[in-house]
């Protein structure tokens, strides 16, 4: 059987069942035009699968996004041509918890804010947001969780009601990007939700949840006081003004992390390997993580910004800033596809057998 894969897909020949060929992609050259001649095509958020890019399936049986979003695909279409389409859930909500509580707790720091006094609300509450309530709950930040269409699928979730949400002083976004229907989430944060005023907006679910002009319009008349934007309406041709206005601005990786990585190749791969019948290829994560990084601020917020690489990535998307909109976009996926992935918390502080020389709070990891 024949494979055809993202090259950046982590360490997806690994993964590979015995007997498949995987031959490799560059999505850098756009959609590769020989893709239907293999029985399966495996694809980040970068390759965009529509009618278009496909407008027939070939020998192609089974198409698989190692990502746990899914607007890059056109679902519909796969159907209609017959080909079986997955993806890999749930593969990086550890890693956004960690970065929307790093990022959080930056700002906070930052801007002198007391933990007991921020209620923070949660707009999403599948795999990720769920990651994040965790790790807020845990070092004591008041939650509110926003999720109707969750609530209308399973009786035991209970939504709390719009005005609750927007009673909050900061909001963070953790939806798929829907377009239409009754639950559609482009502009979901808009005018209407920011005239509420909040301290700070965090997106790191998909560009477009967030009216990004709405949002600078609102920083601007004091609505909002600040934002942290992982993800952009046009990307990668991201808006300067709410890049250069962001408190943190990063070139969507906020699921990025070696771990996460490893798990999307892992879901993707399990899942190819169960609709063809083929046995998977046992793969061990074995990466070492670097040392534990003690900043000069004992504090769990410097402790967390030390041992992320937010602060790597928001000066390099800063760089692109007034650029054309062709290199911008180039350079925004060398900057998310080449920049050395970070490990999650919890690799780093088990490399300390002793947990010795971080602080107690960073338990929640472990």
């Amino acid at each position: 059987m024949n494979i055809l894969a993202d090259q950046f897909l982590y360490r997806i020949r690994d993964f590979s069942p015995d007997g498949c060929k995987c031959t490799l992609f560059d999505p850098a050259d756009g959609f590769p035009k020989y893709a239907s001649s293999f029985d399966a095509l495996l694809i980040r958020t970068v390759t965009k699968i529509n009618h278009e890019t496909l407008p027939f399936g070939g020998n192609l049986k089974f198409i698989g996004t190692a990502t746990a979003g899914f607007d890059h695909i056109d679902r519909t279409h796969l159907n209609n041509l017959g080909i079986a389409f997955a993806r890999s859930e749930g593969c990086n909500s550890n890693a956004v918890g960690e970065y929307v509580l790093t990022s959080l707790l930056k700002w906070a720091e930052s801007n002198r804010q007391s933990i007991n006094k921020l209620r923070i609300g949660i707009v999403g509450c599948g795999y990720t947001g769920t990651a994040v309530n965790y790790y807020l709950k845990k070092i004591g930040f008041e939650t509110v969780l926003y999720d109707p269409p969750k609530a209308g699928r399973i009786p035991a979730f209970k939504s709390a009601p719009l005005e609750q949400l927007l009673d909050c002083n900061v909001l963070t976004f953790h939806t798929p990007l829907t377009t239409s229907g009754k639950n559609k989430t482009l502009h979901l944060c808009g005018k209407e939700w920011l005239d509420n005023g909040f301290k700070l907006i965090i997106n790191s679910a998909r560009g477009g949840v967030v009216d990004e002009n709405a949002l600078l319009n609102a920083k601007e008349h004091g609505t909002v006081d600040d934002f942290i934007l992982d993800v952009w309406e046009n990307e990668p041709d991201f808006l300067d003004e709410a890049a250069k206005q962001a408190f943190i601005a990063t070139p969507h990786i906020a699921g990025y992390s070696r771990e996460a990585k490893f798990r999307a190749s892992e879901i993707v791969i399990a899942k190819l390997c169960k609709f063809f019948g083929l046995k998977r290829s046992a793969v061990k994560f074995d990466a070492a993580p670097p040392d534990v990084k003690q900043p000069k601020e004992k504090t769990f917020a410097s402790f967390l910004w030390e041992n992320h690489q937010i602060s790597l990535y928001h000066r390099g998307l800063r760089e692109l800033i007034g650029l054309s909109s062709e290199l911008k976009s180039s350079q925004f996926a060398t900057l998310r596809s080449q920049t050395e992935t970070r490990f999650e918390f919890a690799s780093i502080l088990k490399k300390s057998s002793e947990n010795i020389g971080f602080p107690k709070e960073a338990e929640i990891f472990l």
